[in-house]
């Protein structure tokens, strides 16, 4: 870690000021909970140059809100209690920031001093810039026996587990937005704060900490002001440090996020030398032409993956040419990309080449050497060529996501060969005595991969373009592209049916955009819920009233090639299109989901919430308020949702664990308590229960929802969101 010692002074800050306006954006994230008394002068000392401030009220009994809306910051409410939680919600509601500031509410940081942890970030010297409170000047008082103590211990335990210096536990921090998802907080309370520090250390990103005044805060601390509270507070953050320490959380190395080299095999597109077995059937020109065409496509896809990258990963785009000049490709193809000539020697050599200068290996003669054997892997490289009109900015990223666990990541083509292969280690063997050009590439290619044994992850199998038969591949892959914008890779999708109160939390969560599209597919709804979606920017269509119908409804009309099911009254978490991807790119999984979480805290529903999460774990069997998420491939091979009345979640989780694994992710999606809270959670667990043993006994749907449904109610009518209690969720 570096320490940064420097004074504060206006000009500074100015300086700083006229920085972020220019390039960078910055947004705060203020948690609060009863600080009506201080976070107005908070808010009014936040530089003006901050782009974004959002303020979360955590359960507030005063008017904190009305203070916060009144300096014109962005307030949301968190009905869970914890610092941890109001922190995800703030994330969850800012428009992708470059900066993220957390700050307290009750005035003992000095917003003031706001830059001086933004401007190592700016400086490209740190990704997590923590405010220290003991290098810099703390009134008396103002840091309690508690807290001294908690930061010493936790101190000691980062600097001998990951070697990184820590003084400080300091709320008052500064991060890189791309950075705060690729730590994939989870922690709900006391552990925020250390998480963040223990999950940076781990993972190698860069922290630093700069000097920061501390005042006696205004108001009681929720934490060290009570003896429940030191306790909780030190219980967690020795808690949080094992966990990271101790337990295989599977995040693996920063690193190999952080230099991904996607390469390109191509070449001139000169009339006669280019595609020749195709020139029978397009004559010289044509197949001149058709290799300008799908080398362009594939240039244009890798400039859609590097331009999507998180800007804390360092993602190139090379192409590696043969058949003329660099400087005919760059008038050809665009300046933007860096092109250098495959040079001689087989396929294997060429491609040994291009690997060798990204990873950890060296040349000698035609084969790759490791020191040690192994290196740090500080990098990983894949490639591919530019016939395989099929390959997608998400298929790249998958590739690099599984390179985070596996030794090799392969796409295989349909005619025996493969169009991707990446490796964060160099592996010579695997481009040496391969019959380059037949049906038996990808068959030795796994065989000196397994002999090496090395860790393998595959990709699907794409067809690309090689022999005259194969022409039409492009001509359908280019008819799809007339007829729509490039399709989004993931495709979310909300059953309504009058949830007019939470549908845009649950649209809002999952933010919108190019690769990302939102079906709403609603029952019937009379409240302003299609109103609602189509405003936020979700597509609508209409279906019958029923979960199971509205939810495969809402999948025929999807364009993704990964469905994510999402209920209406449930909650993304922040950074979930991450934790999608990372789990999906495994090859044993089929389908995954996330843990599960209520809105509103007791004792009773923080044990079902556990009971929940340790079924859908160790059982591997999620459900639908735990927003399912599965290939396309796999929702159409088993059929998609059984059209019942209940259980429909359930059993689809059942046909997909025929199929492989259905993993679970780190983080929580949050769902609405309200059906606990209106019927009771131990009753309402207990109808689930008896669902599933019905289910499991040979009733059919319709008998249990008929036996199962609360007599007497007037708003259970068919389809309501009462008379759909019965959906197997959160059950122990």
């Amino acid at each position: 870690m570096e320490t940064a010692h420097d004074s504060h002074d206006g000009s500074s800050g100015r300086l700083v000021g006229l920085w972020v306006t220019s390039q960078r954006s910055i947004a705060v994230v203020m948690p609060a909970l009863n600080e009506q008394r201080s976070i107005g002068n908070v808010l009014d000392a936040i530089p003006e140059w901050v782009g974004q401030i959002v303020v979360v009220d955590n359960g507030s009994t005063d008017r904190t809100a009305c203070v916060a809306q009144s300096r014109g910051a962005r307030t949301v409410y968190e009905p869970r209690r914890g610092y941890g939680a109001a922190c995800l919600r703030g994330l969850a509601e800012l428009d992708s920031p470059d900066i993220v500031v957390f700050l307290d509410a009750d005035a003992s940081d000095r917003p003031e001093e706001m830059d001086r942890l933004i401007r190592p970030i700016l400086d490209g010297d740190a990704d997590l810039v923590i405010g220290s409170r003991v290098l810099g000047h703390a009134d008396a008082g103002s840091l309690t026996w508690p807290q001294r103590t908690g930061n010493a211990m936790a101190g000691f335990l980062i600097r001998r587990l990951w070697n990184v210096e820590c003084t400080d536990l300091g709320p008052f921090r500064a991060v890189q937005f791309d950075v705060l998802k690729q730590l994939r907080m989870n922690d709900l309370d006391y552990g925020w704060t250390v998480q963040m520090q223990a999950r940076a250390a781990r993972m190698g990103f860069r922290i630093a900490e700069v000097p920061v005044s501390y005042r006696i805060r205004i108001g009681e601390s929720k934490i060290s002001g009570t003896v429940r509270g030191v306790i909780g507070a030190g219980t967690k953050i020795l808690g949080s440090i094992a966990r990271e320490a101790l337990t295989g959380w599977g995040v693996g190395s920063s690193h190999l996020e952080r230099d991904q080299t996607l390469v390109i095999f191509s070449r001139l597109p000169q009339a006669g030398k280019t595609k020749t077995r195709l020139i029978p059937a397009l004559g010289e020109q044509g197949a001149a032409d058709l290799q300008r065409e799908m080398t362009s496509h594939t240039l244009n896809i890798a400039r859609q993956w590097r331009d999507a990258s998180p800007k804390s990963t360092h993602a190139a785009v090379q192409v590696r040419f043969t058949g003329g000049e660099e400087s005919a490709m760059r008038e050809l193809f665009g300046s933007d990309l860096t092109y250098v000539n495959q040079g001689d020697g087989s396929l294997g050599v060429r491609m040994l080449r291009a690997v060798t200068e990204y990873t950890s290996g060296r040349v000698q003669g035609d084969r790759c050497s490791t020191a040690a054997g192994r290196s740090d892997g500080a990098s990983s490289v894949v490639l591919i060529g530019s016939d395989c009109p099929a390959v997608t900015p998400r298929i790249i990223r998958r590739a690099f996501t599984a390179l985070r666990d596996a030794d090799v990541v392969i796409g295989p083509a349909v005619d025996g060969g493969y169009y991707l292969i990446g490796l964060r280690h160099c592996h010579g063997a695997l481009f040496d005595e391969i019959d380059w050009g037949t049906e038996h590439v990808l068959e030795q290619t796994l065989r000196v991969a397994r002999d090496a044994n090395l860790k393998i992850q595959c990709l699907e199998t794409l067809a690309d373009v090689d022999a005259a038969a194969d022409i039409r591949i492009w001509e359908e892959h280019q008819a799809v592209l007339r007829g729509r914008a490039t399709p989004p890779a993931l495709s979310v999708i909300i059953p309504s049916l009058n949830e007019a109160e939470h549908v845009e939390s649950a649209i809002h969560s999952v933010c919108v955009c190019d690769d990302v599209e939102v079906i709403v597919a609603d029952g019937g709804s009379t409240d302003g819920t299609i109103e609602i979606a189509r405003g936020l920017g979700a597509s609508v269509v209409e279906s019958p009233s029923g979960r199971a119908m509205q939810m495969n409804r809402g999948a025929a009309e999807a364009s993704g090639d990964v469905l994510l099911f999402l209920h209406a009254d449930t909650r993304l978490p922040f950074g979930y299109r991450s934790e999608v991807d990372r789990i999906l790119a495994r090859t044993d999984v089929v389908a995954g989901a996330f843990c599960f979480g209520l809105d509103h805290v007791s004792c009773d529903l923080r044990l079902i919430e556990c009971g929940a999460n340790i079924r859908s774990r160790w059982g591997s069997m999620p459900y639908g308020d735990q927003a399912l998420f599965l290939p396309r491939s796999e929702f159409d091979a088993v059929a998609g949702f059984p059209q019942w009345p209940v259980m429909e979640d359930y059993e689809l989780v059942r046909r997909l664990r025929k199929r492989g694994r259905i993993a679970i992710a780190e983080t929580a999606v949050i769902t609405s308590a309200r059906r606990w809270l209106r019927d009771g959670p131990w009753r309402t667990t207990w109808r689930h229960q008896r669902a599933i043993w019905m289910y499991r006994a040979g009733m059919t749907p319709e008998r249990i929802a008929a036996a199962l449904k609360p007599a007497g109610r007037l708003d259970d009518q068919p389809g309501s969101e009462s008379a759909r209690v019965i959906d197997a969720d959160a059950v122990p």
